[in-house]
């Protein structure tokens, strides 16, 4: 058994000179779940969390994740080979579209070069896209390793927050988007969001947003903490999304695209942006009903 740890940590070791694996960062972490939740309460206190206004009945919203952008990139900003400038423009073009989701793992172990390109590939081109329509992000296990949390703050502002949409009939509908970076959502931000779904009897539809997927299939290969919420968390919140009528849970992590109906709640994982395959996207449509289907993502 101890020969079998001491091989273990030897081949963590090695990896950490690879250019794709994280692994000595999944081990040393330094960002904590409940001080980077105080940090983004502390900025939606100072700063209104956004409401989109005059929003047809229907519309549809992109939701995509792990793009995983670093300064190892080869490719041209908002060029044909930038698959995130890609998806937004797509998005920009829609004229039913209002805005898009990152649901985390925006960057990958570059400090802060990776959201730097991010930034570049989301900024609005009048040249290729109708319309500036935001994309709202959440952050990813990936988004804080080798301390790059602060980097996703400086950039993003915050990972725990709502977006509100009014449309012209008088309806509203809420997005909660959280931070499970950690693989916790953690005991404040569990509060917020149970004061957030204390109202949702004022919203027609209600929708949840984070990076890490809840449900261990066959390919969940992993049991890193960054993978997996504890047990007793996950179940609590599970509950949580049922007796709150949420009718759907996006997220990401995984790479590929999953879908679970459980306790009356859609929770489906929204594919990747990653260069490792073929990159798509969900499109949610949000009307009476709600709806939504995978596109892929055209590249030259």
């Amino acid at each position: 058994m101890k020969k079998t740890h001491l091989i273990l940590l030897a081949s963590m070791i090695i990896a950490t000179g690879c250019d794709r694996l994280d692994i000595a960062a999944m081990v040393i972490n330094r960002s904590d779940t409940e001080e980077r939740v105080a940090d983004w309460l502390d900025y939606n206190s100072q700063n209104p969390m956004p409401v989109i206004e005059n929003v047809p009945d229907e519309y549809r919203i992109y939701s995509t994740s792990d793009s995983h952008y670093s300064d190892r990139d080869g490719f041209e900003l908002q060029g044909p080979k930038d698959r995130l400038y890609k998806y937004v423009t797509t998005e920009r073009n829609d004229p039913k579209a209002i805005f898009s989701l990152l649901v985390g793992d925006l960057a990958n172990q570059s400090g802060e070069a990776g959201y730097i390109r991010v930034d570049s590939s989301l900024r609005f081109n009048a040249a290729t896209q109708a319309k500036n329509d935001p994309c709202f992000a959440v952050l990813g296990n990936h988004d804080l390793y080798y301390d790059c949390a602060k980097f996703y703050k400086q950039h993003f502002h915050t990972s725990t927050y709502t977006v509100t949409v009014k449309t012209v009939g008088g309806h509203k509908d809420l997005f909660i988007l959280l931070d499970s970076g950690n693989g916790t959502f953690g005991e404040r931000q569990m509060e917020w969001l149970k004061e957030q779904l204390e109202h949702r009897a004022d919203y027609r539809h209600c929708f949840v947003v984070s990076h890490n997927w809840l449900f261990r299939t066959s390919y969940n290969y992993t049991t890193t903490p960054a993978a997996n919420l504890p047990q007793d968390e996950q179940y609590a919140f599970m509950d949580l999304m049922s007796r709150s009528n949420v009718e759907m849970v996006i997220m990401g992590h995984f790479h590929m695209r999953e879908q679970r109906h459980f306790g009356g709640v859609q929770y489906v994982m929204t594919d990747n942006l990653n260069d490792g395959g073929k990159p798509s996207y969900l499109v949610l449509t949000v009307g009476e009903k709600v709806s939504y289907e995978y596109e892929g993502l055209e590249m030259e």
